[in-house]
C-alpha cells in the first residue's frame, strides 16, 4: 500500500522487519500492508501521520475548494495577478518625432 506523510518531512521509513524504505518521485512510500496499516492508524496529538493517495486528493481538492470560496483569498490571487501583469508590460515608448516639414522647394 502506497502512504503519504501528512508532515512532509520523512524522508526514508526504518522498520526492524522490512528495513529501510524509501519514498517515490511522488513522496509516497511503497509499504508492507502489515507496516502501511501500523503507520496508517497512527497519529500524534488527534492529527493522522499517514494518509492514502485517496485521503491526499480528498484533503487538497477540500482545501483548495475552502481556499476559493475565501473573498479574501480571491482578492489576493487576483492583486498577485495585477502586480504580474504589471510588471512584466513593456514600458511605453517615447512618442515619435514628427517628420520634418518640406520648404517650398520640395526638401
Amino acid at each position: 500500500m502506497r502512504l503519504y506523510s501528512r508532515t512532509g518531512d520523512v524522508s526514508v521509513v526504518t522498520h526492524p522487519v522490512h528495513g529501510k524504505i524509501k519514498p517515490a518521485a511522488d513522496g509516497g512510500f511503497d509499504l508492507p500492508d502489515d507496516l502501511a496499516g501500523l503507520l496508517h492508524g497512527s497519529a500524534h496529538g488527534g492529527v493522522r501521520q499517514w494518509e492514502t493517495a485517496i485521503e491526499r486528493q480528498n484533503r487538497v481538492i477540500s482545501e483548495e475548494h475552502a481556499r476559493r470560496q475565501s473573498p479574501e483569498a480571491l482578492y489576493e490571487a487576483v492583486s498577485r495577478l495585477v502586480a504580474a501583469a504589471e510588471a512584466d508590460a513593456p514600458a511605453p515608448a517615447a512618442p515619435k518625432a514628427a517628420p520634418a516639414a518640406k520648404t517650398a522647394d520640395g526638401k
